[in-house]
């Protein structure tokens, strides 16, 4: 290819001072084409580089390592021979594609490099701890704990004095630390979806057999079969092929569609769509050697998206954040203004404060407490689990929804899922097995059910093995036939393979003689004789009938999902509330397109994704019951012996330590309940409809009140009623709280069934989550009492307090015995 430059003489009228018209079309693509050229030689020469500097036997024979493009003089060389040439050097045969064997396929990965991209390094576990040591809560509670610290060992001396400073300080850390690695963990699994969802299957041709493989394992040399929908996957050269035209937008931003031949536009870009046609290609550049891997090593998939249940908990965490932050102001001038005016008493039973004649450092280090106390119950208000348990309950629910065969590509998927109300499906491959098969061939007017005659036969058999798209592999007589195509191709050719004995291989072209060559010759389609019909049937795959039954039991609304495999499904996939596209039949313009893909296309799987979709609802909805059970109850306990005794019944470190078992551990327990069938006999839920249900209000309202009770006969009458020391009694207060938490987690499990104990032998997760926070608290309590500021507490005062946190099952079954009108707005009533 040669352009000639233009001399100032030969313009064509354009003068200074004119505005410049934008090329057309056709020039731009002209353009392009030569651009292509130019990149290609610059190819072909560090294809030679590569092949000199590595010293590799490539492929142990090199003839050359240079291709003439431009020929010599006027003389042009055809876009097919260059090409040929190109096969050649990099030894690939156009049937049989390359060896692929493990020797072949390794060099060629040395030389040339593996089909993958250099992505951004993922953030390191010491970056989420520090976005957790940024929130404003953490370093104000740090502030106050080494001022604590520092007053501390001043009065006290480093022995005695570290304790209450560094019992805070250590608790912040566990609780960031503990945050840090949920976040962490979470992040890498959304890196392994990511991978997966990128890993897409191509077909390619080695050693003669058509075969489909990951696309990380393609390699420079392969021969890639292409059909409507796929994705290129990397940079190549058409071979042969049928009306193949790509979209190039995704690289070069034009809407046109680019029609690929060998005669004037052989180039395909990875990244692209096949929109039109059939085709192959000869793979040339892979990996990070192509247009699109240069572009998709500067661009990294953000995994941390907003669902729009994540926004809706963000408002609700916001609103009770500010209801906290009053409680805590309140809490704050109760406790300075008791303290200041000498209403607050020591041990001793003589006021704290004495005017002049208290010590400054006394009196810093009681404010700071007062602070950190303060500053403590904005910790336990804030609701941060709830965003937590909703990354944990998505990441858990797209974990377990790869082993029942579905992919989630959008994270807003799993939640929105579960409020379908409508299903598009597409009939074949979904409801179908898509699995072709001849069941009626009739002759002229009448059906055959005996035998064929043998010109007949023979005829058949030329008309299915010269038009089709299909191809056979059989690697020895003896071997049973691998068929490769569209479902109905492998069906035609599977009859015709074995009803009719069709020997694929010894199918001739149409072709007439022309001197010493044989030419094809387009055969007219005209004065044709009409052979026969071929009936083709598509079973529908087993548990269809139930799933779908299962499907409309579970309700009919707004919310629409739609499945589709094509690429003409592709506009309707995206528009729709839920897309959901199928793994095997499914073009890679369809997968784009989709949240979800069903891997094994089996509609049985789909309501699979309905079901957990519902789940990572209904398991969000238990987590905020048991969390705003635990933050109203202290915040009104707290509040209430603050303003009327000066005095805060749990320390900071205990409530550090709540907020532990509430945040991340309840968030791990509650978020991880798998789908169970009662949630498909449920109406589905609407995108209006409040997060906190009536049914919700009813249980946290009757537990909070049974807590907040208890524990303030505990604060103001625990000393006469167990006839123990202060200390005993705070500590009775705070193992009360503690494990009324822990049973009310039982609770949470279900929200309106009395049953609370149905299936929870399959969540071992949870079992081992309570069992580990039961040994905590033992040691917490028994052995760390200057760090959690708690008393020994005997036998008998542990069987009080585990009496106590049993009452709320009882209390919780009762509970759900009162009616409450869980009737859903209709769709014509939503706001």
């Amino acid at each position: 290819m040669s352009l000639r430059s233009q001399k100032a003489s030969e313009s064509s009228g354009l003068r200074l001072g004119e505005p410049l018209e934008p090329p057309s079309k056709s020039c731009v693509r002209r353009w392009r084409v030569a651009v292509m050229a130019i990149s290609f030689t610059r190819f072909l020469g560090g294809l030679s580089k590569k092949v000199v500097e590595k010293n590799a036997e490539l492929l142990r024979s090199l003839s050359f390592v240079t291709v003439d493009v431009e020929g010599s003089g006027d003389e042009r060389v055809p876009v097919s021979t260059w090409i040929l040439r190109v096969a050649t050097l990099l030894q690939t045969d156009f049937k049989t594609g390359i060896p692929g064997d493990n020797v072949d396929l390794a060099l060629r990965t040395k030389v040339f490099g593996a089909n993958k991209y250099q992505k951004q390094p993922a953030k390191s576990f010491f970056s989420f701890v520090l976005e957790a040591f940024k929130d404003t809560i953490i370093i104000i509670l740090l502030v106050c704990a080494v001022l604590s610290l520092g007053f501390g060992i001043k009065q006290q001396g480093l022995r005695e004095g570290w304790y209450d400073g560094g019992s805070i300080i250590v608790a912040v850390i566990l609780v960031v630390v503990v945050s840090a690695v949920s976040n962490y963990r979470q992040s890498k699994q959304f890196e392994e979806l990511s991978h997966e969802s990128s890993d897409i299957r191509v077909q390619v041709v080695r050693n003669g057999r058509h075969q489909p493989i990951s696309i990380f394992e393609l390699v420079v040399g392969d021969m890639v079969s292409l059909k409507i929908g796929d994705q290129i996957p990397a940079d190549g050269l058409f071979v042969e092929g049928h009306s193949l035209k790509v979209d190039e937008s995704s690289m070069t931003g034009e809407s046109d569609h680019v029609e690929v031949n060998a005669k004037h536009n052989p180039f395909l870009l990875s990244g692209t769509k096949v929109t039109d046609g059939h085709g192959y290609m000869l793979v040339t550049a892979v990996g990070m050697n192509t247009a699109w891997g240069e572009m998709m090593s500067s661009v990294s998939r953000e995994l941390n998206e907003e669902t729009p249940l994540q926004a809706r908990l963000s408002k609700l965490t916001s609103y009770i954040g500010k209801i906290g932050l009053s409680v805590a102001v309140l809490v704050l001038l109760v406790l300075l203004i008791r303290y200041f005016t000498g209403h607050t008493k020591a041990e001793n039973g003589k006021s704290k404060f004495n005017g002049s004649k208290t010590k400054f450092d006394d009196v810093m280090n009681s404010v700071i407490e007062i602070i950190a106390a303060a500053v403590t119950i904005i910790v336990v208000a804030i609701p941060e689990g709830l965003p937590l348990a909703v990354t944990l309950t998505l990441a858990y629910s797209m974990k377990r929804m790869m082993k029942d065969h579905a992919m989630v590509r959008k994270l807003s998927a799993c939640e929105t899922m579960g409020s379908a109300t409508i299903i598009c499906t597409d009939k074949t491959g979904t409801l179908t097995l898509n699995e072709m098969k001849v069941t009626e061939f009739w002759l002229g007017k009448e059906p055959i059910e005996s035998d064929i005659a043998h010109n007949v036969i023979r005829l058949l058999s030329e008309g299915v093995g010269l038009n089709t798209t299909g191809t056979v592999y059989k690697p020895n007589p003896t071997s049973v036939p691998e068929i490769y195509g569209s479902p109905t191709e492998k069906a035609i050719l599977s009859w015709a393979l074995n009803d009719l004995g069709l020997d694929i291989e010894n199918q001739n072209k149409c072709k007439v003689p022309d001197g010493n060559e044989d030419v094809q010759a387009k055969l007219e389609e005209t004065g044709l004789t009409w052979l026969g019909l071929v009936g083709l049937k598509d079973p529908c795959r087993p548990g269809v009938k139930q799933a779908v039954e299962s499907c409309k039991k579970a309700g009919k609304g707004h919310v629409v999902a739609v499945t589709g495999d094509g690429t003409n499904d592709a506009p309707a996939l995206k528009e729709a509330d839920i897309g959901l596209s199928m793994g095997i039949q499914g073009t890679e313009v369809a997968k784009e397109s989709s949240d979800i893909i069903i891997l094994d296309d089996n509609f049985t799987s789909m309501a699979t994704v309905l079901r957990w979709g519902r789940c990572v609802y209904n398991n969000i909805q238990k987590f905020i019951q048991f969390q705003l059970t635990v933050n109203v109850a202290a915040l009104v306990i707290n509040f209430i012996a603050a303003v009327s005794s000066g005095d805060v019944p749990l320390t900071a470190v205990q409530l550090l330590w709540v907020n532990l078992i509430m945040d991340t551990l309840g968030a791990l327990a509650l978020a991880t309940e798998q789908p169970t069938d009662d949630l498909m006999d449920k109406p589905p839920v609407g995108r209006t409809e409040p997060l906190i249900t009536k049914v919700m209000w009813r249980n946290l309202i009757a537990q909070a009140l049974y807590q907040v009770a208890i524990l303030l006969i505990l604060q103001f009458k625990g000393i006469s009623i167990f006839h123990v020391s202060d200390g005993v009694k705070d500590t009775l207060i705070f193992n009360t709280f503690v494990l009324c938490q822990i049973f009310n987690e039982f609770n949470a499990r279900n929200l309106d069934k009395k049953n609370i104990f149905k299936g929870i032998h399959r969540n071992r997760l949870f079992l081992g989550i309570i069992g580990v926070t039961l040994v905590l608290q033992v040691v917490m309590v028994e052995f760390l009492q200057r760090f959690a500021d708690t008393e020994r507490l005997n036998w008998e005062q542990w069987g009080v307090c585990v009496g106590i946190a049993a009452l709320s099952w009882p209390i919780a079954w009762v509970v759900k015995c009162i009616p409450v009108d869980k009737k859903l707005r209709t769709p014509s009533s939503t706001s």
